[in-house]
């Protein structure tokens, strides 16, 4: 016997905060970043600290460009950091933008967005009150539940409830089918099979506005990564000091000062003449990266 309150608490359960923001999405996106954080060709160099999600083996990246995204979006954000060591003008920013768009536009991020979303709605859509997830819903049951949700858009009343509220001006169609494609993403998870019947009877019900499937078809993840994000990261990176292999200590007698160069980003510039030039995102101009440090008496430890 499943209990009234606890199956209205699943129906109520929404992706969308109260001021409208798809917080599965935000989160998906987070997801998003942690695996081009972790991703072998950035990660020493610019994301040492950065741990990998438990989430994300369970992610099939097969088909994704992951690398090329983690290379060219890291990328975007040397070019855009306008440091003192000319850095940004070894990156070609019109290739960057290119291979960006590219993926952005693609049917693989999509599908990848389509897989992250529904792989966190379970644990990021809690009710507020109870502390219930969709997790708490799926197993062994999901399809119960599932048929449930289904059955409910069946009652009677419930067609006309929505329509009485687009008419009033109370509900958009965008609403409607804003909350109809979440609805489809929640039986999804929940069982695949319950979507289609559930598609079928909307398109039933001709006092309502024409229902789009937009399951698979929708762009969960958004638009482009803002570089922003990891701003802080490139320009540590680019700011890390390699000291000289050896400096000759002064003797005794001598006072005066004496000079060893100091190289700063290495790293990225290795990163710059081999993974972004990979991929064409080379400009072909290097860094002038090299600054003299003083010493005065003895060695010092950069």
């Amino acid at each position: 016997m499943i209990d009234p309150r606890t199956l209205e608490i699943l129906q109520s359960l929404t992706p969308f905060s109260e001021e409208g923001r798809d917080v599965v999405t935000q989160a998906s996106r987070d997801l998003l970043l942690t695996c081009i954080r972790t991703d072998v060709r950035v990660h020493s160099v610019f994301f040492p600290s950065a741990l990998p999600s438990p989430l994300q083996e369970r992610l099939d990246l097969r088909t994704f460009p992951m690398e090329p995204l983690a290379v060219a979006f890291t990328a975007q954000a040397i070019a855009n950091v306008k440091d003192e060591f000319g850095f940004h003008t070894a990156i070609n920013k019109g290739a960057v933008d290119d291979a960006l768009r590219d993926i952005y536009g693609s049917l693989q991020w999509k599908k990848l967005g389509f897989q992250m979303y529904t792989l966190v709605y379970p644990e990021v859509v809690k009710d507020p009150e109870s502390g219930l997830s969709l997790q708490d819903f799926m197993g062994d049951e999901g399809h119960i539940w599932a048929e449930r949700l289904v059955q409910q858009l069946q009652e009677p009343g419930w067609a006309q409830h929505v329509h009485h509220r687009i008419v009033r001006g109370q509900y958009t169609e965008e609403d409607y089918n804003q909350d109809m494609n979440a609805l489809f993403v929640k039986l999804h998870i929940l069982d695949p099979q319950s979507v289609i019947p559930a598609f079928q009877f909307l398109l039933g019900q001709r006092a309502l506005p024409a229902v789009n499937l937009e399951l698979a078809t929708r762009n969960y993840l958004g638009g482009p990564l803002d570089w922003r994000a990891v701003q802080a990261d490139v320009e540590s990176a680019e700011f890390k000091a390699t000291a000289p292999v050896h400096v000759t200590r002064p003797s005794a007698q001598q006072h005066h000062e004496h000079h060893a160069e100091v190289f700063y980003g290495t790293a990225v510039d290795d990163f710059i003449v081999s993974e972004c030039r990979n991929l064409g995102l080379w400009s072909g101009l290097r860094p002038d990266n090299v600054r003299a440090a003083k010493t005065e008496g003895k060695c010092r430890v950069m």
